[in-house]
């Protein structure tokens, strides 16, 4: 899952110290060889939780059956589980007062100025890579931008230019337009297994 995903899950299932477990889920793919450990409680446990749900959900047959459907609709090689993650965070942002007020208890707007806030409550954690992410995703207003299909687009140019190899994943958008019902269909199928699976986690875990 993506961004937005993982602070929602985060938000919904574990206990908040001070921001410190919505900054490990949205910080764990921006630690490359850290240790969990090596940061306050709250942040490892926003780490150790992401990583759950990442492979929870790459082990999911939805998810599967998406990744593959995206795949033969011509995705770039090797993208099509990156472009799943982004895709379902714009199903989620989307269609907000569905799937994400529930767990939220507010509007998406509002859900990110809480994100951003707990964000920058934690500056002092935050890994050099996440340190650099960051007023980018503040500056952006990143997870609101999710909800349309323009953001999902700038969304997928910025990540382009941090992958090697040239790959343009910006024109795979027009997957996303051409398979957006079928996407949505996988989306509502397993959504309520990953919210299921992140309380589970935080209860055995947490």
């Amino acid at each position: 899952m993506n961004f937005l995903a993982h602070a929602l899950l985060a938000h919904a299932s574990l206990a908040d110290h001070d921001g410190q477990e919505c900054t490990g889920a949205l910080m764990a793919d921006f630690c490359a060889g850290c240790d969990p450990e090596d940061f306050p409680a709250g942040i490892a446990r926003g780490m150790r939780q992401h990583r759950a749900i990442d492979a929870y959900t790459d082990s999911h047959p939805e998810f599967r059956a998406c990744r593959r459907a995206i795949a033969e609709a011509g995705a770039p090689r090797f993208t099509a589980g990156i472009l799943t993650d982004i895709f379902w965070d714009y199903m989620l942002a989307s269609n907000w007062d569905a799937w994400g007020d529930p767990l939220a208890g507010c509007g998406l707007e509002d859900f990110g100025a809480l994100v951003y806030d707990r964000l920058g409550a934690t500056r002092a954690w935050h890994s050099p890579d996440f340190s650099r992410a960051y007023p980018w995703i503040i500056s952006t207003s990143l997870l609101s931008t999710y909800a349309t299909i323009t953001g999902i687009e700038k969304t997928l140019a910025g990540l382009s230019t941090r992958m090697s190899g040239g790959i343009d994943l910006a024109s795979a958008v027009v997957i996303l337009v051409d398979l957006e019902q079928p996407i949505r269909r996988y989306f509502s199928e397993f959504w309520p297994d990953l919210i299921a699976y992140a309380g589970e986690w935080a209860d055995r875990c947490a």
